[in-house]
Formats: C-alpha cells, structure tokens, sequence
C-alpha cells in the first residue's frame, strides 16, 4: 500500500474519531443540562453565572474606587501645594516684582481650576464607593442566595434519595413475598406433580410386568395342571397376584409363608422353562417391594 493511502487512511480515522468525540462532549452536556433541569439546579447555575458576573463587576469598581481616590488625593495635594505657594505670595504682596505678579496670577487660575478638578474628583471618588458599595452588597447577596438555594436542592435530593431508597426496599420486600408465596409453591407443586408422575410411571411399568409374569404362570397352570408338586407355589402365586400388589406386600402371614416354602426341604421337579418363570416372578417381585418404598421415601420426604 502506498504512504498516501495509509496517510490519507489515518487522516479519515483521526477525523471520525474527532467527530465522534464531538458528538459525545456534546451529548454528555445536553444530558447534564436535562438532568440539571429536571433536580431544580439550572436556576442555581443561572445564579453562579450571575455571581460570576458580580465578582467581575467588584472587582472593576475596586478598581475604579483606588484610582478615584489616587486621583482625588494628588489633586488635593496640588491644590494645597499651590493655595500654600499663593499664601507665601499674599504674604509679601507689597514687595512683589512684576514676575511675582505673573506668577500670582498664574497660581490662582491654577487654583481655580485645581478646585473645579478637585471637585469632580470628589464627585468620582463618591460615586465609585457608591458603586463598589452597591456592587459588594449584590455580589454578598448573590452568595447567600446561592448557598440558600443549594441547601434547598440538596435537601430536595436527600429527600428524593430517602424515597428511592425506601421504594428499592419495597420493591425488594415485594419480590421476597412473591417468591416465598406464589413461585416457590409453584415450583414445588411442579416438582411433586414431577415426581408423581414419574413415580406413577414406574408403578404402571411394575403393574405391566406384575400382569406378564401373571400370564405367563396362568398360562403355565393350563398346561401343567396336572402336576401336583406346583399346586401349592401356583396357588400361592394366584393368590398372590389376584391381590393389588400394595397389598400383597404388606401382608406379613403372605411374605412368611413364602419364605419358609423357600427354604424348605421340599423337593420339586421343574422344567428349564419352569425356572425362568419362577425367575422372572422373583425379579418382578423385587421390583414390586424397590417400588413400594422408594414411594414410601418420597412421601416421607415431602
């Protein structure tokens, strides 16, 4: 790339980025101003403007006052210079020589206008402690009505803060009852409607399996009904699932009976078939009694 580009390139970045930061200077001072407008401080502005201007005005007529008075005393000082010069004269008028003459008339024309001189200077010199008196006492004013003024806007602003502060903590307060009596009663009511669902799904697939194994073991007595040795395991199990399997589980006589038919020296003939039946009766019955208290757990639980 050539260095015109690049500079020309750079030239356009550095423009953009003025402009941009132009327009944001320019942006903060209307938000200033709007803000300003809005808490009741643009006319305490308007007052330090007006003070500002007060104090300049002080000082000019300080000013002034020091020079009328400057020149209010070296024309005072003149004119008794010179009324002192025309007494010495007076005082040997009879000896006068023609140039005492000229000069006599020369110092009272002198003291004539000295006079004129001396009294517009005293003029001067009241009118500008008249107004640098005047102008002091605005300028004081401006002051304590400034500091007036702020005192009441940033009371205005506490106040407004206080307020503020207490709405935040209603709005808190607000948020806190809602949350303990409508969204966490709700989220609790959905994780038990959850929880009971899936719980009524497991007790549908245990119930689904319950009623496999029941026909399989029917379908087993019709085959097989002549066979003494599992009449009393068949019977047994009938009676078993002809009961709902809440019930079935909780009947201790039921559970014992079984468990000692278990562990009996009673000798049976079976079948492989016969085997994976009784198996699958003894899975589905373990499945029964997990099922049975992982829903006595959730309801001891809630």
């Amino acid at each position: 790339q050539l260095p015109s580009y690049l500079e020309d390139r750079r030239n356009n970045l550095s423009a953009r980025f003025s402009t941009f930061m132009d327009d944001l200077q320019t942006r903060m001072l209307h938000a200033t101003q709007t803000i300003n407008d809005l808490t009741g401080y643009s006319a305490i502005e308007a007052i330090k403007r007006r003070n500002t201007e007060l104090e300049a005005a002080h000082a000019a007529a300080q000013e002034r006052l020091r020079t009328a008075r400057h020149t209010y005393k070296a024309l005072t000082s003149h004119r008794a210079s010179t009324q002192r010069e025309v007494t010495t004269l007076l005082a040997r008028k009879d000896t006068w020589s023609p140039p005492d003459l000229e000069r006599f008339t020369t110092l009272y024309r002198a003291d004539h206008e000295l006079e004129a001189q001396v009294a517009n200077a005293s003029a001067e010199l009241t009118e500008a402690e008249a107004d640098e008196s005047r102008v002091g006492a605005e300028l004081n004013a401006g002051i304590l009505k400034r500091y007036h003024e702020e005192q009441i806007w940033s009371d205005g602003i506490r106040r407004q803060s206080t307020w503020g502060t207490w709405g935040l903590m209603g709005v808190n307060v607000l948020l806190f009852l809602v949350l303990q009596f409508v969204a966490e009663p709700w989220r609790r009511a959905r994780l038990v409607k959850g929880v009971a669902e899936r719980e009524q799904a497991v007790m549908d697939e245990v119930r689904r399996e319950l009623g496999e194994v029941k026909a399989a073991l029917e379908a087993k007595e019709e085959s097989h009904i002549e066979e003494p040795v599992l009449e009393p395991t068949i019977g047994a199990m009938d009676e078993l699932l002809a009961r709902p399997w809440q019930q079935a589980v909780s009947d201790p006589e039921l559970i014992k009976a079984a468990a000692r038919d278990l562990v009996s020296d009673r000798r049976i003939d079976l079948r492989m078939r016969d085997v994976c039946f009784i198996a699958l009766q003894g899975a589905a019955a373990g499945a029964a009694l997990v099922g049975s208290l992982v829903f006595a757990f959730l309801r001891e639980s809630r």
